[in-house]
């Protein structure tokens, strides 16, 4: 499959960015020019120097590749043509490998100096949706952050802490992975919802088929532990991955009960406080505390997501705990004397 082209914005910019750096290098005053610092100014126009710069490095770690010398010289006879005089051939080079960078397009443009590493990350009580250049989406729950790595044979992604749902762009020849602590899923096509609470892992299948794979490579609690096999979802599974369990449990989800913190609705069926309460402290800046003696409590219920002050008034109607709040705004669950 051939890369997204970019777009006229990032092709206007990166052929500034790539004129800028010809220049500087011919003429490293101009980096005080008010010209350039205008430029530079703008945050589009720094990061297109950046990838010029990280794509002028890897055009020369492969300056021996057939492809990459033919383009050179295809770079080298437009500088001609244009009527450009460097004065040394390393100038002459230097302006090939800018013009170069400028000269891919297609995939090329895009593996070499586009796709770099990516983390993005949502506040609490924020909620954020990024698309990605191959067309796939993700949607960011609260206090969430991942990290995006694409390169010619993969599209790999992080999931550090917090929820997000992937709707993935079909590519069968990059698979989509994402991490979140021992549990990779890989998918091709298809959408799915991963959730970190505490080291728990959830994978919810939306729709299409993924695998889930015990990796154990991103600070893992389980290493003494055989790696299990390949789990395969089905559309309306859910897997629950922890490291108290040897295994994990796969049930029938409900869907819209899944989807639910997507409208700023926290959905509990039967589910321990300490769960509970790791879901609801991702919305608030004063997160509550557990005494142990009621973390495994059970509870179900339906709430809005960052009112904390309903959700512990409904504790404390419903189950034998009480809330002492500290000077800070800090709320104790403890048991109810």
């Amino acid at each position: 499959m051939t890369a997204p082209v970019t777009s006229p914005e990032q092709i206007r910019r990166l052929e500034e960015a790539a004129a800028w750096r010809l220049r500087l290098q011919q003429d490293p005053a101009a980096e005080a020019s008010a010209d350039y610092l205008a430029w530079r100014a703008d945050s589009g126009n720094a990061q297109a120097l950046a990838a010029i710069d990280k794509g002028w490095s890897a055009v020369g770690q492969l300056r021996t590749s057939p492809e990459l010398l033919a383009m050179r010289q295809q770079a080298l006879s437009r500088l001609r043509k244009a009527g450009g005089r460097p004065a040394r051939q390393t100038r002459w080079m230097r302006a090939a490998a800018a013009v170069l960078i400028v000269a891919l397009s297609g995939a090329a443009l895009y593996h070499i100096v586009l796709l770099q590493p990516t983390t993005y990350s949502t506040d609490i009580g924020e909620r954020r949706v990024v698309a990605l250049a191959d067309g796939s989406q993700i949607s960011m729950d609260s206090d969430t952050s991942l990290s995006v790595d694409y390169s010619p044979t993969q599209r790999a992604l992080v999931l550090s802490r917090g929820r997000a749902r992937f709707d993935v762009a079909h590519d069968t020849s990059r698979p989509f992975t994402v991490t979140a602590g021992d549990e990779t899923v890989v998918a091709v096509g298809t959408s799915f919802d991963v959730e970190k609470v505490g080291p728990t892992v959830l994978v919810t299948l939306i729709e299409g088929q993924v695998v889930v794979k015990d990796e154990q490579g991103h600070g893992s609690t389980r290493r003494a532990v055989r790696p299990r096999g390949a789990v395969s979802l089905a559309a309306g599974q859910q897997l629950t991955a922890s490291p108290q369990a040897a295994q994990p449990t796969v049930v029938e989800a409900d869907l819209q009960v899944a989807a639910a913190w997507e409208a700023g609705h926290l959905v509990f069926r039967d589910e321990p406080l300490s769960a509970v309460v790791a879901r609801v402290n991702r919305y608030t800046g004063h997160p509550v505390r557990l005494d142990p003696a009621v973390a495994g409590l059970r509870i179900s219920g339906v709430f809005n997501a960052g009112d904390v002050g309903s959700f512990v008034s409904a504790l404390g109607a419903y189950l034998p705990v009480q809330a002492t709040t500290d000077a800070s705004g800090g709320i104790l669950l403890q048991p109810r004397l």
